[in-house]
């Protein structure tokens, strides 16, 4: 069964957490418990307890493992800890973050899309309270940074994140808890305030951060939540992995202006083929059209779906001087997204950043240059969205329609990602520089992580069957060949143009 454990800095090892305050079993029916254990509810470490000459011997008996999680507070030693390493590492940013001058921590934000505004009209400031992508509450701050008194919300207790998603129930308050999620996320903690500003226009800016909760207590309880959640959720066995997509695309008149997909696929968003909204100044428009294909349990079965809808699309618009382009931006302005959905496997910050590494960086060295102009306002590494299915969206892929090639290994790797995010021993690509590169669209920069991500890749158990789909992209990666987002993307999907 997997485990949490703790890191403190004053710790000489780390602590496993117990799930239940209730539950305090040995590892074995001839294994004692130290009375340390007993009377605190939780382990420093595992140990062996034993009596001799010399009076009560402790020894210890192991480490975490591979699939366990580690919650580095504030310590950096952990890293370096080789019995450990196989560990799924949370709040790896914790020693960085403590260390960051107010300059890079805000610069690394705004790099990330957040705003970190001086002043907003009439700002409120919160302080939000959270605990491995879930809000554990949110404070009004007074004028002298205090909190102030009858604020306090807290979420309703639930086991899932989707049942938090909809918490706060008004919708500047979600945009808020979103924001600090955001910040946290891209400083690489999973534990952590953030207080952050709401302006009386409806914008934000996050004014500081947190690398733990202050309150020793609700820590302790959030660990003791998260254990049992981690217990119950990392074992992957007799699950269905589902992969489902939104990817999104534009039809170009011959003046190179985009026709509004609103007139051949209507307004709606139900459906397997319709209109994404776009707010443009004060009007509501529909530029962008959206595949909705059915989910499906492999790449090839997911790009068939896809492929279906694009010819009942075509049959739809009927328009033959109408040219279609995906990609990342291939019209100056506006960003298209590849959207994918996975439903299945527990969504975690280790899963997240699995993709970030193993599918954004790939797909990011191969799509047109074009493309980076779509980060940051999208495209943000860690971007996520849960759904009403109970599974989650990723959200930081361009669209991969421009080829089915580019599909099916975005389709690859996110499966791969999803079905060993418990079972890999690391997170490849995972310094600083390569967040970085990505959001500079410095591709020689990035490009230096392709070794580090092919080879964590290659020794899953998943990759055999995977690697078809994977290994063209990146082979064009290694190449320094991009796709070209202003080619028709019906002629690789095999759709006739006329």
């Amino acid at each position: 069964m997997a485990e949490t454990w703790v890191w403190e800095e004053s710790d000489e090892r780390p602590r496993r957490i117990e799930p239940s305050a209730g539950a305090h079993a040995a590892l074995n029916s001839q294994t004692p418990v130290d009375k340390e254990y007993r009377e605190r509810g939780r382990l420093t470490a595992v140990y062996e307890v034993a009596s001799g000459n010399g009076g009560l011997r402790k020894k210890l008996l192991r480490l975490p493992r591979t699939g366990d999680a580690v919650f580095a507070m504030s310590q950096t030693r952990l890293l370096a800890e080789p019995d450990i390493r196989g560990a799924w590492l949370l709040n790896e940013g914790a020693g960085t973050a403590m260390r960051l001058g107010e300059e890079e921590w805000k610069r690394r934000l705004r790099r990330s899309g957040l705003s970190v505004a001086a002043a907003l009209p009439d700002e409120r400031v919160f302080r939000v309270f959270l605990f491995h992508l879930s809000p554990l509450g949110l404070v009004r701050l007074d004028a002298r940074g205090g909190p102030m008194a009858g604020t306090l919300l807290k979420p309703p207790l639930a086991d899932s994140l989707a049942a938090r998603e909809r918490w706060p129930s008004d919708s500047p308050m979600r945009a808020v808890v979103r924001a600090a999620t955001r910040a946290l996320y891209a400083l690489r903690l999973d534990v952590g305030e953030a207080d952050v500003a709401l302006g009386s226009d409806g914008r934000l800016a996050v004014r500081a951060v947190w690398p733990r909760l202050r309150d020793e207590r609700q820590q302790a309880e959030a660990l003791a939540r998260f254990a049992g959640w981690h217990a119950a959720n990392a074992v992957m066995e007799d699950r269905r992995l589902l992969l489902g997509a939104d990817p999104e695309y534009a039809l170009l008149m011959p003046s190179g202006k985009v026709a509004q997909a609103s007139r051949y696929f209507g307004f709606g968003v139900g459906g397997a083929a319709g209109a994404d909204a776009m707010l443009v100044g004060r009007r509501l428009l529909y530029p962008v059209a959206e595949l909705r294909p059915e989910p499906a349990e492999s790449p090839a079965a997911l790009a068939a779906n896809v492929r279906r809808l694009l010819a009942r699309a075509a049959a739809k618009v009927g328009d033959p001087t109408l040219r279609w382009v995906a990609g990342g931006m291939p019209v100056p302005g506006l960003a298209l997204g590849g959207h994918i959905h996975v439903s299945g496997a527990a969504l975690t910050s280790r899963l997240l950043r699995l993709l970030d590494s193993c599918a954004a960086y790939p797909l990011a060295l191969v799509e047109d240059p074009a493309g980076r102009g779509r980060r940051p306002r999208y495209g943000v590494l860690g971007d996520f969205r849960l759904q009403p299915h109970g599974g989650f969206e990723y959200r930081t892929l361009p669209s991969w329609l421009v080829s089915p090639a580019a599909a099916k290994a975005a389709f690859a790797l996110a499966l791969l990602c999803a079905r060993e995010a418990m079972a890999m021993p690391r997170v490849p690509a995972s310094h600083e520089r390569y967040a970085e590169a990505y959001y500079a669209g410095d591709r020689t920069e990035l490009a230096g992580c392709l070794d580090d991500v092919a080879s964590a890749i290659a020794a899953t158990d998943s990759y055999r069957g995977l690697a078809p789909y994977i290994e063209p992209l990146f082979d064009a990666a290694r190449r320094g060949k991009t796709w070209d987002e202003s080619v028709d993307i019906r002629a690789k999907w095999r759709i006739p143009l006329r």
